[in-house]
């Protein structure tokens, strides 16, 4: 008798553990997609700052600029995700775009 209540007992902790990891999963799954909308929406701001006509020769060193920015400002957070940004300057039309934006780490992998 005591070994089935023992058995009932484990049951029921390890639904209330199943239940609990599901919800966390579904959490971080929530806040990985805001943090894509995020990213997203910083994209698309990226996209209508105007781009300056006198810095020809610096515009080459903004993608690097940009992806050391995001790293060093997600840096406190690298352990879960690091923030990535692909930013291209077209200079014939002098606009900026960003073909690609996301995460690397862990969450990315969620």
């Amino acid at each position: 008798m005591a070994d089935a209540e023992l058995a009932k007992f484990n049951k029921a902790l390890e639904k209330l553990c199943v239940d609990c990891a599901g919800d966390v999963k579904k959490e971080l799954a929530s806040c990985k997609n805001s943090i894509i909308n995020r990213l997203t929406k910083m994209a698309d701001d990226m996209a209508k700052v105007a781009v300056p006509n006198s810095a020809e020769a610096d515009l080459d060193k903004v993608p690097a600029l940009v992806s050391a920015v995001l790293k060093r400002e997600s840096s406190r957070f690298a352990s879960i995700l690091t923030l990535t940004a692909a930013v291209r300057i077209d200079r014939p039309g002098g606009k900026v775009s960003v073909p690609a934006a996301g995460v690397s780490g862990p969450m990315a992998t969620m």
